[in-house]
């Protein structure tokens, strides 16, 4: 009988053993697919931030370029006006195929403004000298440029997942 019981009790041993590593191999998989999963993401992202960077920085020197003109003569201004449009435009087009979608988005709210200064130009809406509506420009230009730092920065990490905290113990 003593026999019996030993040998149920080494076969329970055997089973629950078996299970664990089982769980442990379970664990283990799914940790090794999740870090396969970020490593080609962070692969893609390393591969994609050279073509990125450049556009980035062409849109924001396009940019740049205008908010410049803006401090000279208004006469200046206006004749160069249309290129720096022109070119705002080009790189915006570029910023929208290197993504993503944040970056794209900023691009445009800027390219926007652009347009926009351009149409009350045109429609004579703008009575004073254009660099009074620089900040116009600045602050769209600023939040691309942290759009953009942002995009470069990643580094293929998941977004994280709001944790729950412990309550303080008393």
């Amino acid at each position: 009988m003593g026999a019996a019981i030993g040998g149920g009790l080494a076969g329970l041993t055997a089973v629950g053993t078996g299970l664990f590593g089982l769980r442990q191999a379970r664990l283990q998989l799914t940790h090794q697919e999740s870090e396969a999963t970020r490593q080609r993401r962070f692969e893609s992202l390393t591969e994609r931030r050279g073509p990125r960077s450049q556009a980035y920085a062409e849109f924001v020197a396009a940019g740049q370029d205008l908010i410049d003109a803006l401090y000279g003569q208004e006469q200046e201004f206006h004749e160069q006006f249309e290129g720096l449009w022109e070119a705002i435009r080009k790189r915006r087009s570029t910023v929208a195929i290197a993504g993503p979608d944040p970056v794209v988005k900023a691009a445009g709210e800027f390219a926007d403004e652009v347009r926009s200064f351009r149409n009350d130009i045109t429609h004579a809406r703008i009575s004073r000298h254009p660099y009074n509506e620089k900040h116009r420009f600045e602050r769209r230009l600023d939040t691309f440029t942290k759009a953009a730092r942002t995009a470069l920065e990643d580094e293929g990490h998941p977004p994280e997942e709001p944790r729950a905290t412990a309550a303080p113990q008393a």
